[in-house]
Order: structure tokens, then sequence, then C-alpha cells
């Protein structure tokens, strides 16, 4: 056989090979499953002046790299091993194990379980769901097979994590789906995140906001230093930087409220390079707008989560009864890195603002690939005029402004804050009590809706159901706030926090300078305030006077016991005196007492006799949402409404006794809100 001959066999053969190599890649693990077709313009920066994506699949790693950001995944398990940037050949801390630097997990538990479990969410599947020059889409399954529950604790839920890089993108992109089928066991989630661990020799400098970044403490430094009332608050007594040296670092300090969880990460000095956690959206997310959870802490660790209990309790967790059927995507979340020559941190924090608001934008996103994902086309607009109607404060309906409006799954009023099984999507009103709330996925929902000044809660009388490319106006809405007789007096500001109220000066020795003088509106962060109450307060209780006392200065923040000599913690019984110059003894006045958090609380009032057996009113005992020992300024939201007949009042002088009778600890208490004496209801 001549030269040509062979030249022609050999093309063959390695023609053939080559065919058989990319059959086993889609066979053993990288089968690419049905998706959409990828949009021409994924964006802006796929051009072609930047590499394209390419895909590497071993045994053991899933390796995507796009030239500017690789990231290394387990296989088949599916966690972050390595992320490569800029000369570092990995971000992460290599002195973990593989599984354990950047990682998917939940807590959760069945009826019958002692405890709870707290699950990494390892795949036992890999496959590759798109594969092209632009962009590259990968996942980790792990389904539960019923037949095997007998013999193993396993997780009743069908697990898919997916992993997304794009060309020219500066980071990758995760979003997960999690799926009960219908006829599987009763399960309770209690939370779901993503948790990444940076290398602990290079991450040192956190920024979370404009006002709260800084030099953190490393974990050595937490490990010798004196734990406090709780293992997550640390006195730093030995840090490797001794300007830290006193302070108290607490990874709770550093929670904010969804709506706020933008970006948040930390900055590497040498070099000079910044690791991001994005959320665009907050759609996914169990609770609200307000609901307040973890962002970045000490470690160094960034997380993202999904939900939680955290300032709330066991009810913002997922509750799933025997045999209901429930899918929900969460996320997609990126993960950002930029870098700099400067020396200054704040560069990197501006530039990953800049990029916040540029994933913000294009929310929701054109590339995932999974179904259960509704791209922008796919989704619908609900908007609308909102109006408050209170003839006590004004005789023609207001405008409702800078009202938080959303829709959740249908339910009663309020109970948005509860609801943990579908999606949420809010938006605020402009001044004109204008709203348009975008991206919404197809399914039915009911409209709710707060307005700050306002006490109560909103809801539409109808439930509104979104389809494909819907455009639904409702129109002109109406609000009519809780309301009996004209108001009296009031304390404090109908905003659902206690940020209004007397927040005390930490002691000296417990302070954590980031929350000093200059960052005065973040002083209810620092540790050890509910003790201050008996620093100010040691033998009596406090006593606000309507009139002449400040509610700034003279209304304590929260609600909490009192600590005796021998270190119990007591019932406290606040007062609040107000003078009436005549009194309708048939008439029917209102008291409306609106917590913004509670926990453990039993609160009884009295009317001018303290030691009345059988209080007035009562609010029994109530919340588990630790917003006190947490420096939380509100949790969850209630409102109580107590009616007291004018035979029980007196010309002059009054007092309403306010005891909070369960004790035994420094954390249970509540916030206050906001509280309004109305006087009997008027003819127009």
């Amino acid at each position: 056989m001549n030269k040509m001959g062979w030249k022609r066999q050999w093309r063959l053969v390695s023609l053939f090979c080559a065919i058989v190599f990319q059959l086993f890649l889609l066979v053993c693990g990288s089968r690419v499953d049905n998706f959409r077709q990828t949009p021409l313009r994924i964006s802006q920066k796929l051009t072609s002046s930047t590499p394209p994506v390419k895909l590497h699949i071993s045994r053991n790693y899933v390796v995507i790299d796009n030239g500017i950001v690789q990231v290394t995944l387990t296989n088949p398990t599916g966690a972050i091993a390595g992320v490569r940037y800029n000369g570092i050949d990995n971000i992460l801390e290599h002195d973990f194990k593989d599984t354990n630097r950047g990682y998917w997990d939940t807590v959760w538990e069945r009826p019958e379980d002692k405890g709870h479990t707290f699950d990494m969410l390892l795949g036992t599947n890999f496959r590759v769901i798109a594969q092209n020059e632009n962009k590259v889409e990968v996942s980790f399954t792990k389904t539960w097979n019923p037949s095997n529950n007998s013999s193993a604790h396993d997780l009743p839920l069908n697990i898919d994590k997916r992993f997304v890089m794009l060309r020219g993108s500066s980071g990758f992109y995760s979003y997960g789906i999690f799926e009960h089928l219908k006829g599987w066991p009763t399960l309770i989630i209690e939370e779901a995140r993503i948790a990444i661990k940076l290398r602990r020799a290079l991450f040192h400098y956190m920024a979370i906001s404009d006002d709260m970044q800084r030099m953190m403490p490393t974990d050595e430094d937490r490990s010798a230093g004196q734990v406090l009332d709780y293992k997550e608050a640390v006195l730093l007594t030995h840090p490797s930087n001794p300007k830290l040296k006193g302070e108290v670092d607490d990874k709770y300090q550093y929670s904010f409220e969804n709506k706020d969880i933008k970006v948040h990460g930390w900055v590497c000095n040498t070099p000079r390079v910044g690791f991001w956690v994005i959320t665009p959206s907050n759609e996914y997310c169990n609770g609200g707008p307000m609901k307040q959870d973890l962002t970045s802490h000490a470690g160094p660790t960034s997380l993202a989560v999904f939900f939680s209990g955290h300032y709330a309790g066991p009810e913002l967790g997922v509750t799933l009864k025997e045999g209901e059927a429930w899918k929900k995507v969460f996320g997609p979340v990126f993960f950002y890195l930029n870098s700099d020559s400067s020396d200054n941190h704040r560069t990197l924090w501006e530039d990953a603002k800049r990029q916040m608001q540029e994933e913000t934008a294009k929310w929701p996103y054109d590339f995932p690939e999974s179904l259960d994902y509704p791209h922008a086309n796919e989704r619908g607009i609900v908007r609308g005029q909102l109006f408050v109607r209170d003839r006590y404060i004004n005789k023609d309906p207001m405008y409702a402004k800078s009202a938080y409006i959303g829709l959740a799954l249908p339910g009663d009023v309020g109970s948005w804050q509860y609801e943990t099984k579908g999606y949420q999507f809010w938006t605020q009103t402009d001044k004109t009590g204008q709203f348009k709330i975008t991206g919404v996925r197809p399914g039915t929902y009911s409209l709710y809706s707060w307005v700050p000044g306002i006490i109560g809660d909103y809801k539409y009388n109808y439930d509104i159901n979104v389809k494909q490319g819907s455009d639904i106006n409702l129109g002109h809405l109406v609000f009519d706030p809780p309301r009996n007789g004209p108001t009296l007096w009031e304390i404090g500001i109908p905003d659902r926090t206690a940020a209004e109220f007397f927040v005390p000066d930490p002691l000296p020795g417990l302070r954590n300078q980031l929350f000093n003088n200059n960052n005065i509106t973040q002083k209810f962060r620092q540790y050890g305030l509910w003790d201050r109450y008996t620093d100010l307060y040691p033998n009596k209780d406090l006593v606000y006077k309507v009139g002449v006392s400040d509610y700034q200065k003279d209304w304590f923040f929260a609600h909490v016991t009192r600590r005796t000599r021998s270190k119990n913690y007591i019932p406290t019984t606040w007062q609040i005196l107000f003078g009436l110059p005549s009194v309708d003894p048939k008439g029917t006045y209102t008291l409306h007492i609106a917590l913004a958090s509670a926990t453990y609380s039993h609160l009884q009032g009295r009317m001018n006799d303290p030691s009345r057996p059988k209080p007035h009113f009562e609010i029994p005992a109530i919340g588990r949402s630790n917003a006190i020992a947490r420096h939380g300024i509100h949790g969850l939201y209630r409102l109580f409404s107590f009616q007291i007949q004018g035979y029980e009042l007196q010309k002059g002088e009054n007092t309403i006794y306010l005891k909070q009778i369960k004790s035994g600890n420094p954390f249970y208490g509540h916030h206050y809100d906001y509280i309004r004496w109305e006087g009997p209801p008027q003819k127009n």
C-alpha cells in the first residue's frame, strides 16, 4: 500500500476514535440534557476578542475556563474545589478538603428525628447541559430513591445543582432546583445556602456595604478569644492584628435584610483581588424584603443564603407534608472576581457595586437552560396605584408613598411574612403610589403591601393570575389601615423596626469599632446591649410620660428582662403615663401595639392598677426570632389592637403597665415598633 493510502487510513482511524471518545463522554456522565437554544446575544461582553469557554472533564474533576476565571468542580459531587484568578492558583482554602471549600448545603429533619441533619448536597451524577464557545452549563444531581429509605437516612429531595460560565465574564453563576415528589414523606428544611471558604492567608478585608467594611479577625483570632454569651460572639484577646484587641466579633453583626443583600465579599491585598457574592434578585428567598440573614463573616466566609429561620424562627423553614409535591429554583447567584493595582480597597468595592447593578439590570437572566427558570419573555408584569384612606389623617385618600408592594402565594393579610414555598416579587411605590412589578413568574398570587408610617397590612381582594407575557393593570387600589378613633398620643414610628428608639452605648470592653460614633445608624449591632437595660434601670423599670419623655432618648429599644445581683433575669414592667382632660365613660378607646420582633415574649397590660389579678389585655407567649441576641433591630412584624372601655379610665393622669412576664433569660422579650392610643370614634 502506498504512503497516501496509509495516510488516508490513518485519518479515518483517527476520526473514528474521536467519534467514539465523544460518544463515551456523552454516555458516561457528560450527556447533554434537553435545553433551550442559547440566544445569539448572551452578553455584550461576548466578543471575539475574549477566549472561548472551555470544558475539561476527568474522573474526579470538572474544570470550566473562560481565560479569565477557571473553576474546578468535584466530579460527580459538584463542590467548588478551586477558583483560579489573576495569578492565584486557588482563592479557596486549600487546607480544607476539596468538598469543604465551596458548597451547597441544607439543614433538615423528619418528624421522627431526634435532631437535624447538616447535608452538603453532594451529587451522584454529572451532566453537561450546554457547551459552546460562549457558554458552559453543567449539572450535578442527587436523586432520592424511596426504596433505599429503610436502610439509609437520606434527604427525600431531588437536587440539581447548576454551574454556568459565560464568555468574557469575570466570574461564574450557580443555581439549584429542589424537588419533592408527590407521595414522598414529610420533610422539614430549616435552611439552604451556598457557602464559600476563602484562603485564610490571603483574604482579610471584608466589605458588605458602603459603611460596613474593615480588616477582619482571623479564625485563629477567634479560636484564641473568649467566648461570650453564645459561641458566635467572641471577645478578641490575642488577635494577630493588635488594633482588634478587645473587640467583639460575631457573624450576626453583619446580617442584612433581603432587599439589601445585593453584593458582599472580601479583598485580598497581595495581589489586590476581590471576591464578591452578587444576588441580583431575592424572588426565591423566604419572608419578603425585610427578612434578615447572614452575608459574609470572619473565616473568611461568604454566603448566599436562600432561606433560614434567622430573625424569624422555625416558621421560615420549608415544611413539606407527606405526599406534598414541591419544586423551587434558587438563584442564579453570581460569584464575581475583580482586581486592581491601587492600594484602595474601595476601588474594588465600587467596581463590585457596578457589576451588581449590571447583573440586577439583566434579571431575569436569559442564559439558564433549565425549563424551571422562566426567561424574561416568559414572565409577566403587574402594575397599579395604591392609596391610603385614613379620615383621621386626611379626609381624602392619600398617595401610598414608598410603600412596599409585592406578589406572593395566596394567603391571609400579612401572610407573605411566613410564606416559604413559592416565589415573591416586591417593589416600592413612587411618590404618587404608582408601582410596576416586573419579571413575575407565571402563577397565581395575592398582592400584598405595607406602607411606612402606616400600621397594618394591605391585601388586594382578588387573586391575580399571571401568565406568560401578561401586563396586568390593577388600577387604583385603596388601603384602609386599622383605625377606630383619633390619635390621642403615639410612641415611635410605624416602620416595622425599633431603630428610632434609644439604643445605648455598649460596655467599653465589648465594642466593635465598626459600629462606633462614625457609624451611629448601625449602633444596634453592638454586642451585649440587652444587658445595658439593667445598667440604666438597676432597681426600677422604665417610666415613659407622654408629652414629656422623648422616645428617642427615653424608650429603651427592647423590652427585656432585668439582671439581678445573683445574675438571675426577672420580669420587667414598663409604665406609660398619660393625661386625659376628659373621659367618655361609655366610649371605647383603642390601644394599638405593633411589635417589631418577639422572642419567647409574653406581654400583659393593665390600666391604672398594676396588681389587678387579670390583665386588661394580653399578648400570649410568641416568637422565636432571637433578634435581641443577634443584633437585629426587628424580626417578624405583629400588630395587636385592644379595646379599652372608658369606665376603666380616669380624668387626669392614667397609667398603662406593660409587663414582660417571661423571665429567666437575657434574650427573652420583644422590640416595639409603634404604640398608639386612640380616642372613641368620632362622627364625620
